[in-house]
């Protein structure tokens, strides 16, 4: 039986390898995407019903209505017992979230273990009944991610259209969480596959389009926040608007700086104790402030009704921005996507109500502010601009909201990344973890980048016929190139000064010798001398090694560099500018490692 399944199932594995198998993998994407909304969906269907019938709360998420008590002994108690059982699971299978996605996607052929998934299902849930304070976001794209993976380990299916099938995965959760079809499949692409092709659009876009239909069908046809904007933008809004991006954006490279600070701090902590901390911590904040406990939607949909006093919301955005970014630094099974939306409502909420009480706009204005500090939190923590802007319009309904989203999303995006310099969140997480993952930025690629970024600018330009004295002074300038230039001062090759030094070190002259820390010691073998005097010119190639290079204008991009090395056949380029026509100036070298290493990182 098995091999008759197998039989049928190889002319597909031999079509999906091909890159223009559209139709098939739609059908195995929206595929995935059913699996991992039924997943995604399981979830929240098993943590809202906890909250409902097992904590007593009016509605999933309301922790205001515990008892003061409960409020400090659920997630203290909690945390001691999530962390107590974490530490008897093998460390493997303790992996989970979206960093952990992000690695098996590329460094593991999207190869994502069921163990884990479980323990992200089952550790989530608690983590989020008992009151943390993060998003379960995070959680539901590993789920959707994992189910997509296994669906694709199942049929044996190549690595390409595994990966495809990942991609998928992810985008529904996403969509099952939020109701964002767009924003999940512009998600998924961004942060899970970091890559835009048309044969992974259509797939990822029918799995989204399954998990908004799930969400629907369980959930109401409302995303995850029910605000309607009525607000034309006006002219004298644009600058507040601006200062809002501008605020959004430090808090969002607080947040991430407070994670990455945490994490390297205290990621060699016990497992329970880290768990430990944070639930106590969770439990004081929550004594005075429930509303930061667990995802805190509810409380985000209150402060768009302006139901939160001005001096309130400030305490809430200071409360949830720490407690969450030390929540996920501190290795909880959870996620920051969610806690990034709420920090980000509140502080556009807070915004609001500082207009309403001295400029006194209408009550329904402060909605809007809301939406767009969620779309600005969210696109700068995760650098995921065009995510937010489209969860910014399916949240909202309104297309009306495109052009102020676009200002506070860009500004806060710039914000965090250019001033204070930080990465997203995940890359973040990741390079604390030690798993800086190379060539998987959607910032830029080989075209934006030219060649006068990367070129080595320590050389000592030579002429053809050089003295052993010239050879010595320009070696006492500690180099890493030397370039040779003909009789018209045109550069034709570059000379490692290793080759240089042991040619000098055989000279009967004895000429000062250059050392640098990497000499080789085979330079100290005894060779024949050469018979040169100090002061009479030679040709440098009829006794060093000189490789072959072609002078290019440093404005080349990285691709146009590697498109000439393979046409000339040459592992060398040397950047120049034309001064003052015809002259030319040499401003470095690049060969084709340095150029190899960098366009790995930018593609």
């Amino acid at each position: 039986m098995r091999s008759t399944i197998q039989s049928l199932l190889d002319p597909l594995r031999l079509r999906l390898a091909e890159p223009d198998a559209l139709i098939p993998m739609a059908f195995l994407g929206l595929l995935a995407g059913l699996l991992a909304s039924s997943l995604v969906t399981a979830f929240r269907l098993a943590l809202e019903s906890l909250q409902i019938y097992f904590l007593g709360l009016p509605v999933p998420g309301e922790y205001s209505a515990l008892p003061l008590a409960w409020r400090f002994l659920l997630p203290a108690l909690g945390g001691i017992t999530l962390g107590t059982a974490f530490h008897y699971l093998p460390k493997g299978i303790r992996v989970v979230g979206v960093g952990h996605t992000i690695i098996r996607f590329h460094r593991h052929e999207a190869d994502l273990p069921w163990r884990n998934a479980v323990v992200q299902f089952f550790s989530a849930t608690f983590a989020l009944l008992v009151g943390m304070s993060s998003g379960r976001e995070g959680p539901g794209i590993h789920m959707g991610a994992a189910g997509g993976s296994w669906m694709g380990r199942l049929l044996g299916l190549p690595h390409n259209s595994v990966r495809t099938l990942v991609g998928c995965g992810a985008a529904a959760a996403i969509a099952a969480s939020l109701n964002t079809p767009l924003a999940a499949v512009i998600f998924a692409l961004e942060l899970i596959v970091r890559q835009y092709t048309l044969a992974t659009f259509i797939p990822i876009m029918l799995a989204a389009s399954a998990g908004a239909l799930f969400s629907t069908v369980f959930f109401g046809t409302n995303p995850a926040f029910d605000i309607q904007l009525l607000h034309n933008l006006a002219l004298w809004e644009v600058p507040i608007l601006i200062g809002m991006g501008l605020v959004i954006g430090a808090f969002s490279a607080g947040f991430i700086r407070i994670t990455d600070y945490s994490i390297r701090r205290t990621w060699a902590w016990p497992v329970w104790v880290r768990f430990g901390l944070i639930g106590l911590l969770t439990g004081l904040i929550g004594l005075g402030l429930p509303q930061v406990m667990g995802i805190s939607y509810d409380s985000v949909g209150l402060a768009a009704g302006a139901k939160f006093t001005l001096g309130f919301l400030l305490l809430l955005i200071a409360a949830k921005l720490v407690l969450s970014a030390l929540t996920f630094g501190f290795g909880l099974p959870l996620g920051p996507i969610g806690a990034t939306i709420v920090v980000g409502g509140f502080t556009g909420s807070a915004l609001g109500m500082f207009l309403l009480n001295f400029t006194q706009i209408p009550v329904s204005d402060v909605a809007f502010y809301t939406v767009l500090g969620m779309g600005a939190m969210m696109g700068a923590t995760l650098q995921a601009p065009l995510a937010a802007l489209a969860a910014v319009i399916e949240l909202t309904g309104d297309t009306g909201a495109i052009t102020p989203a676009l200002m506070t999303i860009i500004v806060a995006s710039l914000t965090s990344r250019a001033i204070f310099r930080q990465d997203g969140i995940y890359d973040t997480v990741l390079r604390a973890n030690a798993h800086h993952m190379r060539g998987l930025s959607l910032w830029h690629n080989a075209n934006d980048i030219a060649i006068s970024s990367i070129i080595e600018r320590n050389f000592t330009e030579i002429s053809r016929q050089s003295t052993p004295n010239e050879l010595t002074k320009a070696l006492a300038e500690k180099p890493v190139w030397l370039v040779v230039r003909n009789d018209a001062r045109h550069p034709t090759g570059i000379i490692h000064p290793l080759d240089v030094n042991r040619f000098l070190a055989v000279l009967p002259t004895k000429a000062a010798v250059w050392h640098d820390a990497t000499t080789d010691p085979l330079h100290e073998t005894r060779q024949e001398p050469v018979d040169f005097p100090a002061d009479q010119p030679f040709d440098v190639a009829t006794q060093l090694t000189i490789l072959p290079a072609r002078a290019v204008d440093i404005g080349l991009t990285l691709s146009e560099a590697r498109e000439l090395m393979l046409a000339d056949k040459v592992d060398v380029l040397i950047g120049q500018r034309t001064t003052v026509p015809p002259f030319k100036r040499t401003f470095g070298v690049l060969t084709r490692s340095q150029l190899e290493d960098q366009t790995q990182n930018a593609r």
